[in-house]
């Protein structure tokens, strides 16, 4: 007799995900793309990242919905911003014993040289993606970009938000 396993760990990644590299901070590139674009982003919140040591990471998550269009954009970096501190952290004698070290962690580590993640989500947006790189092609803070597909992300769970 066949065994049968239902998959119930499915995982929507239906959306545009175009990458982005720049030397400009979050807040800058956020607020070029709002205007080359004609939208408004807003901080919308803060995706945490945990470790298995333990660690919290926070990632700035902007967002933007188009109701016209059927649209909703959503604009993070893919550095995070800061890890809150731990107070049960125990400091060794070393150099930096007597003040923490800022530490980062990448959202999708297998892209080093991708700098923030535009994702285009909804009704219209393999349509829309085309008119919105061209646009984006226009800023001279954006050094490269790049459609990225998110199925070939070994990270891509990380994007689910």
């Amino acid at each position: 007799m066949a065994k049968h396993v239902l998959n119930t760990s499915y995982e929507n990644y239906d959306f545009v995900l175009i990458g982005l590299s720049c030397t400009e901070n979050q807040y800058v590139l956020a607020s070029s793309i709002s205007d080359i674009l004609n939208i408004s982003f807003y901080l919308s919140d803060y995706i945490p990242f945990h470790l298995k040591e333990g660690k919290l990471f926070n990632f700035s998550l902007y967002r933007y919905i188009d109701e016209e269009l059927g649209l909703e954009y959503f604009f993070i970096p893919n550095i995070s911003n800061f890890e809150e501190v731990n107070p049960n952290r125990v400091f060794e004698n070393d150099l930096f014993s007597e003040m923490p070290v800022d530490e980062t962690v990448r959202l999708i580590k297998e892209l080093p040289k991708t700098d923030y993640f535009l994702i285009l989500k909804g009704e219209s947006a393999h349509v829309q993606q085309y008119k919105i790189i061209e646009a984006l092609k226009q800023l001279n803070e954006i050094i490269q970009l790049q459609v990225i597909q998110a199925n070939d992300l070994a990270s891509k769970r990380n994007l689910i938000f």
